[in-house]
């Protein structure tokens, strides 16, 4: 049986960084836990120790935004480049999105991506995909283990139409019943859509056209809905990768009520 009292590894001589201050400590940890922070001859032995004099040692990030792109874009990156790229950053949390091919959509897909991150060195929650085609889907996902959901509101990376406003709905009543995040790309896929059209039709194709084809309305007006959808529906919304301050007027407002 385990001695409850040894340790698995003592890091000694390390200044210890918490939200509020920072101090010379020795650090006991067991069982990948923190055991004890303070003087080491005051600590438990332990099996390892690791002399960590002039570092300082902080708590594991959480990255809740990745994209590993396995499977189907592994020239882009994969499980095993991506965490051992966060673990050297010090990222030891990760939340990874479902546009892959094929996108974390159905359970077959979540078991995919459930394979390919067996090559993880860091710890991760998976999101499954919330689309205009796999409403019916997204119980077998929260049962399969998803951390949570990604909405694309407008076109990105990978073949993924933007779901309509009913089938977001739909989708924000089954997730708010079992308390699980939604996170947004909220942009408006029609005005973008329209706006790329008459960029084209112009000969525009450089970079800036990109950005003429999406003003700030594009995700303000996404932003509003998604923040009435989840007033509606009593859903957790994370809109990501805000990109104007007038995105956050919707949600200050929505906020309030």
């Amino acid at each position: 049986m385990t001695n409850p009292t040894i340790a698995d590894l003592v890091i000694s001589g390390v200044t210890v960084v918490t939200d509020a201050t920072s101090f010379d400590a020795a650090v006991a940890i067991k069982d990948g836990r923190i055991l004890a922070i303070g003087e080491e001859r005051a600590l438990p032995s332990a099996r390892e120790t690791f002399d960590a004099s002039g570092l300082h040692l902080l708590p594991g990030a959480i990255d809740v935004h990745v994209h590993f792109r396995e499977p189907g874009y592994t020239h882009k990156e994969d499980w095993q480049t991506g965490t051992a790229a966060a673990a050297m950053g010090g990222v030891t949390t990760v939340f990874e999105m479902p546009n892959v091919d094929p996108p974390t959509a159905t359970p077959e897909g979540l078991a995919l991506k459930q394979e390919a991150a067996k090559k993880a060195h860091v710890d991760y929650g998976l999101y499954g995909l919330l689309a205009e085609d796999n409403i019916d889907q997204l119980e077998a996902l929260i049962e399969g283990g998803i951390a949570g959901f990604k909405c694309f509101m407008g076109n990105t990376f990978g073949n993924l139409p933007s779901p309509s406003t009913g089938a977001m709905l739909e989708g924000f009543e089954i997730v708010a019943q079992h308390g699980l995040r939604i996170a947004l790309h909220a942009e408006t896929a029609s005005i973008m859509a329209r706006r790329e059209k008459r960029l084209q039709a112009a000969g525009r194709t450089d970079p800036l056209a990109h950005l003429a084809s999406r003003p700030a309305v594009v995700a303000v007006e996404a932003v509003s809905r998604a923040a009435i959808l989840a007033e509606w529906t009593g859903a957790r919304i994370h809109i990501l990768h805000i990109s104007s301050a007038d995105e956050l007027r919707p949600l200050r407002e929505a906020k309030l009520r």
